[in-house]
């Protein structure tokens, strides 16, 4: 079993999966960078975690930022084709029942021009919340 965090990202990227413009290139856990054949792709990756006592028997309350980041290259209209990235996934993520009370805190673009070629990223800057008893890291309560 892995740490509660890598659950929920393991969790976030599946529901991404089913993207079809994507074609089920969505990873947790690549750091190398992506090749143009491996685009458009997601990478869903855990950010800052605070935590907070939740009650008096220990728990802990866990508020994960998880970066949602689509990329892309596009000759042209890249920022169409990151928008409609975003908007195959918000559907997706936040499909009922909506896990570990998912927000939306924000969205982000990058784009860069590599000669004729332009590649872009969109992040979907997001909050999950879930609890843990930090003798168990591994356990989510709920």
């Amino acid at each position: 079993m892995a740490l509660a965090a890598a659950q929920v990202i393991d969790a976030l990227a599946a529901r991404l999966v089913p993207l079809a413009a994507t074609g089920g290139r969505v990873y947790t856990s690549r750091l190398w960078p992506l090749d143009e054949a491996s685009l458009p792709a997601w990478k869903v990756t855990a950010a800052d975690e605070v935590t907070e006592r939740s009650s008096i028997d220990g728990i802990n309350a866990h508020r994960l930022d998880v970066d949602a980041t689509a990329y892309v290259r596009a000759t042209a209209d890249a920022d169409d084709a990151m928008h409609a990235l975003a908007a195959g996934a918000l559907p997706l993520l936040f499909a009922s029942p909506v896990p570990y009370d998912l927000q939306l805190l924000g969205i982000g673009r990058e784009v860069s021009n590599d000669g004729e070629a332009a590649t872009g990223r969109i992040t979907l800057r997001l909050q999950a919340l879930f609890y843990v008893q930090p003798a168990l890291p591994e356990t989510i309560l709920s």
